[in-house]
């Protein structure tokens, strides 16, 4: 019978846990500072400007993507994982069909500050 109160106890106790913890590394990550990214918009002409800048199409701002990305508590958590396959992945397609695809291994060839425009 004892097992049987604990049980539920526990699973809440597991659950809260879980539950602050995510909490907390929401929090840490909205207050940590973005890596610099250099983009060059020259570069990208041949791509529809929606195929990353949704808020023209979707209305939902015209500030820039980390005005929301960043400090929206429901797209924070995934900020490095969208960008990264939003970015990297269209290199990787580019590179596949045999095209210049731009960086896709090394950190340092999209985190410097951007000089071009």
């Amino acid at each position: 019978m004892r097992r049987l109160l604990i049980l539920p106890l526990l699973i809440t106790a597991v659950a809260a846990a879980g539950y602050l913890g995510h909490t907390w590394q929401q929090s840490l990550r909205a207050e940590r500072p973005m890596l610099e990214v250099t983009f060059a918009h020259i570069d990208h002409r041949a791509v529809n400007c929606v195929e990353c800048h949704h808020n023209f199409v979707d209305d939902t701002g015209q500030g820039l993507c980390f005005d929301c990305h960043k400090t929206d508590p429901a797209v924070n958590a995934l900020i490095e994982v969208q960008f990264h396959d939003l970015c990297r992945g269209c290199h990787l397609d580019h590179q596949r069909s045999g095209e210049d695809g731009g960086p896709v291994r090394q950190c340092i060839d999209c985190h410097t500050a951007d000089d071009a425009p």
